[in-house]
C-alpha cells in the first residue's frame, strides 16, 4: 500500500491560562513539546506537502493525476496530522487556524478523537474557525486533517492549527474532565454496527486519485462513500465496511468519497444533512425513488441511484457480482462490532492457545475446488506439496498486474485458525521473491502479510485468524510483490484450528 510518509512531527503546547490550551503547529519550530505529552506516528500527506518554514500547502505534483473530488478545481490534497496524545480525556475541542486561502482556492478543517489511539470516531468536518467540536465520548487522542484545493498556480498555505479544550456545554458541565481516567476496555464498542440494504455501483476509474490520495489500481480493494465523515487515511483501514451479497460477504476499507453526495453520512443516527429522511436511506435514493429535492443530489439530477461504490477487486473477485449495479448488504463497522465476526475471548498470557500444521485442518490445494485462478499465464513446477505448484513472475507496478488467485474453503466450525502456507523448495532458475504479499480476509476484516519466499520453506505461519463457519474467508495473492522479475509460488494453504492448550 502505497503511503506518502512526512517527517513532520507535530509539536504540542500546554498552558494553563483559565484552561488548557493544545496548539497543534505545522512549523516544527514552532513550540516545544509539553511535558508528559507523548507524540505518537508521523503526518500523513497526500498531494500536499510542508515547506521549511513550516506551512502546508499543496505540492507541485498534485495536479498530476486528478481526483473526482476536485470538482472545479485544478489540484487536490489532504494532511492528516500525526496522532496526539492529551494530558486527559476532553469532551469538546475548540478548532481554529491560521491560512491564507488565496482567491480559487479553498480550505476545509477536520478533527477526529480516540479514546485508545487505534479506533477512531468519525471526523467533524468542515469546521468553521473557532469552532468548539462536542465529541461523541471524551477523547484521550486527537488528530486533525486538512483538505485543500487550489488552481494550476495557486494553494491554501496553513501556517498553525489550534485544538483547546473547551468548557463542556451545560449537559456535559458535571464532568469532571482532570480525572477522566480512559481505559482500553473502553474503546472496545459492545453495540453492533447497523446494516443497511443499498443499490451500489462497480467503480473502475483505473488510474484516477481517490479523495484520499491512492490511486486507483485495476481489480481494487476498497469502497467509496458519500461523505469525508468516514474517509480513511492512504493506506489507511480506520473505516471499513462489510459488503454482502448472494452468501459472499467481504470486508473493505472506505478510500473515496462519492459517488452523489459529499455530506451525506446516510449510516449515522444524527446526520451532517438531510436529517428529514430516515437514518439508512441515502439522499441520492430518496431523490430518485421518491423525487426528494426534486430528484436532485448535491452533483446533479440523480438517473442511476447508488450510494457506495464499490472496487473491482472487491467486486468481481471478492463478491462474485458480474453486473455492474446490484444491491448489496453493507454494515458500517466503525460503528459498532461486525455481526459477522467471530468473537473469542482473547488467548491466556500464561497457557496461550497452541496448534500444530500437522494436527487436522482444512487444506486447500492449488488443484482443488476452493483454489481461484485467473486465466492469466501460469508456471507450472513439479515440487512442493504433493509435487506440484504455481508460479509466476513478480511485478511491482500494480499497473501490471496479471495473476491473481484465491484459496477459499467452506470451514465447517467457526473459531480461530492459524494460516499455514506451503513455500516450495524449488530447483528453479528464477529466484524466489523476497515480498509475496497475502491479504487474509477474516471474521475482523482483512490483514495483509508480506512472505520472504526466497529465505522461507516448508510450511510458513501467516498468523492466527478468526473465521467463520461458510466459505466468507480466504487467502488472496497476487503478482504484485516487493520486487520484479521474481518467482511468485502458489501452493497449499491449511486452516488449522486452534486448539487450548490442557492444563498442566
Amino acid at each position: 500500500m502505497n503511503q506518502v510518509r512526512s517527517l513532520h512531527r507535530i509539536f504540542m503546547a500546554v498552558a494553563v491560562l483559565g484552561g488548557l490550551l493544545l496548539t497543534l503547529l505545522a512549523g516544527p519550530a514552532a513550540a516545544q513539546t509539553a511535558p508528559n505529552v507523548q507524540l505518537d506516528g508521523a503526518a500523513t500527506a497526500a498531494g500536499t506537502q510542508q515547506h521549511p518554514d513550516g506551512q502546508i500547502t499543496l505540492a507541485d505534483t498534485s495536479f498530476r493525476t486528478r481526483a473526482p473530488v476536485q470538482a472545479d478545481f485544478a489540484r487536490y490534497g489532504s494532511w492528516i496530522s500525526s496522532p496526539t496524545q492529551l494530558p486527559h480525556a476532553t469532551p469538546s475541542l475548540q478548532a481554529a487556524w491560521q491560512a491564507q486561502v488565496p482567491t480559487g482556492t479553498q480550505l476545509a478543517v477536520d478533527l477526529r478523537g480516540s479514546v485508545d489511539g487505534q479506533q477512531w470516531l468519525a471526523w467533524h468536518t468542515d469546521l468553521g474557525n473557532g469552532t468548539v467540536v462536542v465529541l461523541e465520548q471524551p477523547v484521550q487522542y486527537v488528530q486533525y486533517r486538512l483538505r485543500l484545493w487550489g488552481s494550476v498556480t495557486a494553494s491554501p498555505s496553513v501556517h498553525t492549527v489550534q485544538l483547546t479544550p473547551s468548557p463542556p456545554p451545560p449537559s456535559l458541565a458535571d464532568i469532571d474532565t482532570t480525572t477522566l481516567a480512559v481505559t482500553p476496555q473502553q474503546a472496545t464498542v459492545q453495540s453492533v454496527a447497523p446494516t443497511y440494504r443499498i443499490r451500489a455501483t462497480r467503480l473502475g476509474m483505473v488510474g484516477y486519485r481517490t479523495a484520499n490520495g491512492h490511486i486507483i489500481q485495476p481489480r481494487d480493494w476498497f469502497v467509496a462513500l458519500p461523505s469525508w465523515r468516514s474517509l480513511s487515511s492512504l493506506g489507511g483501514y480506520e473505516y471499513q465496511v462489510r459488503i454482502t451479497y448472494n452468501g459472499r460477504s467481504v470486508v473493505a476499507p472506505v478510500w473515496d468519497v462519492g459517488p452523489w453526495n459529499t455530506r451525506d453520512n446516510y449510516w449515522d443516527a444524527e446526520r451532517q444533512q438531510y436529517n428529514d429522511l430516515p437514518r439508512g436511506w441515502p439522499q441520492d435514493h430518496a431523490a430518485y425513488f421518491d423525487g426528494y429535492n426534486g430528484g436532485y443530489a448535491e452533483k446533479g439530477y440523480v438517473v442511476l441511484p447508488t450510494a457506495i461504490d464499490v472496487g473491482d477487486g472487491v467486486w468481481w473477485d471478492g463478491l462474485g457480482i458480474d453486473d455492474d449495479i446490484a444491491w448489496l448488504e453493507v454494515t458500517y463497522l466503525w460503528l459498532g462490532s461486525d455481526p459477522h465476526a467471530q468473537s473469542s475471548p482473547p488467548p491466556s498470557p500464561v497457557a496461550p492457545p497452541s496448534s500444530d500444521p500437522n494436527a487436522p485442518e482444512y487444506m486447500v490445494d492449488e488443484r482443488g475446488p476452493a483454489f481461484i485462478r485467473n486465466a492469466a499465464r501460469w508456471f507450472t513446477a513439479l515440487c512442493g506439496e504433493g509435487r506440484h505448484a504455481l508460479w509466476t513472475y513478480s511485478v511491482t507496478d500494480t499497473l501490471k498486474r496479471e495473476n491473481t488467485a484465491f484459496w477459499q474453503p467452506a470451514l465447517p466450525v467457526a473459531g480461530e485458525y492459524d494460516l499455514y502456507v506451503a513455500i516450495p523448495d524449488c530447483d528453479l532458475a528464477v529466484p524466489a521473491t523476497a515480498a509475496a504479499r497475502y491479504l487474509i480476509q477474516h471474521g475482523n476484516g482483512a490483514t495483509e502479510v508480506a512472505i520472504n519466499q526466497a529465505t522461507e520453506r516448508g510450511w510458513v505461519h501467516l498468523g492466527r485468524f478468526p473465521f467463520a463457519a461458510d466459505a466468507s474467508g480466504f487467502v488472496y495473492l497476487t503478482d504484485v510483490a516487493g520486487d520484479a522479475g521474481r518467482a511468485v509460488w502458489f501452493d497449499n494453504i491449511r486452516w488449522v484450528p486452534v486448539r487450548e492448550r490442557a492444563s498442566e
